[in-house]
């Protein structure tokens, strides 16, 4: 990406950051080269004749990430990367964003060599490692969770659905 280019949008980016960016959160604990000979060799075609270059296989695995972790298409996911700064910072502001035959073909090409157990293993791995948990949801509200229990009265937790309207009367639980 041009410097320019680059420059307006880590501008744009700091006020994502200082809102709070989950994302780059994530992205900062998880040691994503350790992905890279796992998938490195998913692709023969190396050589000097030429051909339209490969996406960077760290990228496209972070775009299935997204896809996975906000419930996203491939054609949503194209559309939500290019709409989103905190997506494109969290896949480092490529110069170009894969579309969505190739988050297709990168994931049928993962399916068919078999690595997408390795890495989806080697995912959760590092993340139970640091002591996270991924709640899938929807572009709203996908959220991560330290993993730790942390013990809860039911009593307050049926008086906050009560208030909120998702539970009826309990008995045992007085109405105020």
């Amino acid at each position: 990406m041009n410097s320019f280019t680059s420059l307006g949008l880590q501008e744009a980016y700091r006020k994502v950051e200082l809102l709070g960016d989950r994302l780059s959160e994530i992205s900062k604990l998880m040691d994503w080269e350790a992905f890279r000979p796992k998938l490195e060799d998913m692709y023969n075609n190396k050589t000097e004749k030429g051909g339209r270059p490969n996406f960077d296989v760290i990228l496209m695995l972070k775009v299935l990430l997204l896809q996975q972790w906000y419930n996203l298409s491939d054609n949503e996911a194209e559309k939500q990367i290019a709409d989103r700064i905190s997506f494109m910072k969290f896949l480092n502001f490529p110069d170009t964003i894969p579309d969505s035959r190739t988050i297709w073909l990168f994931r049928e090409r993962l399916k068919e060599t078999g690595k997408d157990k390795t890495i989806w293993k080697e995912l959760q791995r590092q993340l139970n490692s640091e002591g996270l948990k991924v709640k899938r949801g929807s572009i709203q509200d996908a959220t991560l969770h330290l993993s730790k229990q942390i013990p809860v009265d039911p009593k307050s937790c049926e008086e906050i659905m009560l208030r909120l309207g998702e539970v009826k009367m309990v008995p045992g639980l007085r109405k105020r």
